[in-house]
């Protein structure tokens, strides 16, 4: 139980204000901007860099490892059979050894079948005897890719249990880009969902038709790096400044969020909405903060309701702030549903910008 506070920092971003820029001519798209960490990365340890998972030699189900075998590096993929356990013990085994092996679990779902691997060896080789396992696992997962169960499952609150491994959701090319640039240096085991359907694989705009592309500053994580200084990770930022409902996200739902929020500005609602970036283990104070000016909370998250980790994290802020409520708090997720194959009712299952809009504008009556 924390302490129920009643002090908070004053808001960084002006009612209204967002720093959510996209680009309409030569920016990244995400896919984009993770192809280039991976080439960065594999620029910066040179030998001591392995990249680990299926369908390698072409380039894996995405094409991601395209940009890899066009900077020189095919010597650094390794084809791995069609099992997720092997694929996780052997880049444990090799972060063993003194690599920063990054091993990619092609769908979301199939972590299942690696899921010993990373909850109970990798995430607790520190733990169990101090010793560093600097590896990466990079997950493609989410909704609006029309690929049915399996390929589409939300799956962070699997390792909401389990202490050890980080967890990162970015929802934009440049935070993809530094969060897994900085996720390579870690000592650690750091999980990085990336969603699907915002890759850019349809003529560069995501699976909700948005662009979402950017010019992606790739200097400034890499001079933090360098100072040995944190950049990103663990850090949640405010995306957009608002003085009526805290809204608190990851992943894909950012955009649904802002959508929401610029359409309830025309009726002077104006939401905050906090980014997570890192959810596990996620920054709470700056989410407390945020709805210590606003006096509402809304966890808006991509998975089902039932068990979802948006009731985690709600529950964390208000432990420190239940008393500067002016509404009751709400969890938005998707139907607890296996995720279905027909677009129309995939769409149905996760959150939309209208339901996302009426729960906002409830929570303000």
């Amino acid at each position: 139980m924390q302490i129920p506070t009643t002090e908070f920092s004053p808001a960084k971003l002006e009612v209204g204000e967002c720093t959510l820029e996209y680009s309409e001519k030569g920016g990244w798209t995400y896919a984009r901007a993770i192809q280039q960490a991976m080439v960065d990365i594999a620029n910066r340890y040179g030998d001591d860099c392995v990249f680990i998972g299926e369908d390698m030699e072409v380039a894996g189900a995405f094409g991601m490892n395209i940009a890899l075998k066009n900077a020189g590096h095919s010597d650094k993929l390794v084809d791995m059979p069609l099992c997720e356990a092997i694929i996780v013990h052997t880049g444990t085994g090799a972060a063993l050894s003194g690599m920063r092996p990054m091993v990619e679990i092609q769908f979301g779902g199939f972590a299942a079948l690696g899921f010993n691997a990373l909850v109970n060896n990798a995430a607790m080789l520190r733990w169990r005897w101090g010793a560093d396992c600097p590896m990466t696992i990079r997950i493609p997962l989410g909704a609006k890719t029309r690929s049915g169960p399996f390929h589409a499952n939300m799956i962070e609150s699997w390792f909401a249990n389990d202490p050890g491994i980080i967890v990162l959701a970015p929802g934009t090319p440049q935070d993809a880009y530094d969060l897994l640039v900085e996720a390579a240096e870690i000592d650690d085991p750091v999980i990085m969902l990336e969603h699907i359907g915002l890759y850019g694989l349809r003529g560069g705009l995501t699976g909700w038709g948005q662009n979402i592309n950017q010019k992606v500053d790739t200097k400034s994580v890499n001079d933090a790096i360098a100072e040995n200084i944190p950049y990103k990770i663990g850090k949640a930022e405010v995306v957009r400044g608002g003085r009526d409902v805290t809204v608190v996200t990851w992943g894909a739902m950012l955009h649904v969020a802002k959508q929401s929020a610029e359409l309830l500005a025309e009726e002077d609602i104006e939401i905050e909405i906090i980014d997570l970036r890192t959810i596990i283990p996620f920054d709470a104070q700056t989410c407390i903060d945020s709805v210590m000016r606003t006096g509402r909370l809304v966890v808006l998250q991509e998975g089902q309701w039932s068990g979802g980790l948006g009731h985690t994290i709600q529950s964390r802020i208000l432990e420190s702030c239940f008393y500067a409520l002016e509404s009751a708090p709400c969890v938005i997720g998707a139907l607890d549903t296996p995720v279905p194959f027909s677009p129309p009712l995939e769409n149905h299952t996760i959150p939309s910008v209208e339901h996302v809009t009426e729960i906002l504008r409830t929570s303000c009556k």
